[in-house]
């Protein structure tokens, strides 16, 4: 049995320091580059065999597998350079399908993480290394919904990125425990409530994540936009799909982004209530459900209720959908929801208990238009490195 000062030493010795400067140790660059083992977005100008900017992969541990080497490390300073290349010039190359950049930078960032526990990064620092991680992972949850799922595993990428985010609230709760590094820059602030306010959307009514809400620094729980996530959170806990719905364009962004792959759930989840709530007693607008389902054409809707076997009146209106007061920022913005066909809006839409279908599973995640506008306004690359927050 060691003593502490002996368990102290043991652990010291065994802490690797890293010392390579370079996006990939020269050992795997020179076998990688001999056994042609390149990735497309290590190819230089794309040329088959012509190496380019090679990036650390991600290996397994194994038994058989020696312990690295400090030069098989890369120092903190270069694995911050390595999450900002891959998130500044691999995210943004367009010359192959999104996919393909994900599984690339996926892979590489696996091994970032790798390397954090290898050699016992501070909270500090594995804080930095792993904010950047969530937000890709966040973003390409949304951004990669609709792919099948032998291209993109969506299963897989929520475990990561809940690992990710479990990592870095450890990382804060050591930091707010550590006195002598309780002062914070304001960018580590905002740093800090927008991922609170992811793992809060993600986690989204879970009595975990609310619980931590109510124990986080006031700094944070004041913060605008954590205090939507949080109000959120809890609505969705409580029941109140409405008051969710009706939050989620509010969110900017990535949040934003993140919160639409739960709206085929909460749609569902509202015509279920609604079938028992007007059980062949009233007929419901379809202007209506357009606008708390926050769906955006006509059709959409049809596909909906049709899916679970809810019957679409054949009369349309022929007025444009109101918007709700909640969802526009300012008075001064319109209130009318422009919606293409308006005029072949269901009129209304038949509840009844026994025909909703609850065996069928529910619509698979789909790109949002209201989502889809945000993002298309916002660079990228500052949205995921945590230099722009809104």
């Amino acid at each position: 049995m060691r003593s502490p000062l002996e368990k102290c030493d043991f652990l010291q010795m065994a802490k690797i320091q890293g010392t390579c400067n370079e996006f990939c140790p020269n050992a795997e660059m020179k076998m990688r580059v001999r056994e042609r083992m390149l990735h497309f977005f290590e190819l230089k100008n794309g040329q088959k065999n012509v190496p380019g900017i090679l990036v650390k992969e991600f290996t397994r541990s194994a038994a058989d597998v020696k312990m690295p080497k400090g030069e098989d490390m890369r120092t903190m300073e270069c694995l911050t350079r390595t999450v900002e290349y891959l998130l500044k010039e691999i995210v943004m190359d367009n010359r192959m399908p999104y996919r393909m950049a994900y599984d690339f930078i996926f892979d590489r960032l696996r091994a970032v993480r790798r390397e954090i526990v290898i050699q016992m990064f501070d909270a500090q620092q594995t804080a930095k290394l792993l904010e950047p991680i969530v937000m890709f992972l966040a973003y390409s949850r949304y951004r990669l919904c609709d792919e099948p799922i032998e291209l993109f595993d969506a299963k897989i990428c929520d475990q990561h990125l809940q690992d990710c985010l479990t990592g870095v609230l450890r990382c804060y709760k050591t930091l707010d425990e550590d006195e002598s590094k309780s002062r914070h820059t304001i960018r580590d602030i905002q740093r800090r409530c927008f991922i609170e306010s992811v793992y809060q959307v993600f986690n989204l009514g879970c009595p975990e994540s609310m619980e931590r809400a109510l124990t986080l620094p006031d700094h944070v729980r004041q913060d605008p936009t954590f205090k939507i996530c949080f109000q959120m959170s809890l609505f969705y806990h409580q029941g109140n799909l409405y008051r969710v719905l009706m939050g989620l364009p509010k969110l900017p962004h990535i949040l934003c982004a993140l919160a639409a792959t739960k709206l085929q759930t909460m749609r569902r989840r509202v015509l279920q209530m609604f079938t028992h709530a007007y059980n062949k007693q009233f007929d419901v607008p379809g202007s209506y459900l357009l606008r708390v389902m926050l769906i955006d054409t006509p059709e959409h809707l049809k596909q909906q209720c049709g899916h679970y076997g809810l019957e679409v009146s054949k009369e349309f209106e022929r007025v444009p959908v109101l918007c709700s007061r909640s969802i526009v920022q300012t008075p001064r913005q319109t209130k009318v929801l422009h919606i293409p066909g308006a005029g072949s809006v269901p009129k209304a839409v038949r509840f009844n208990k026994s025909d909703f279908i609850n065996s069928a599973e529910t619509i698979k995640e789909q790109h949002e238009p209201f989502v889809d506008s945000k993002l298309k306004l916002v660079y990228l690359p500052e949205v995921l490195l945590l230099k722009k927050f809104v």
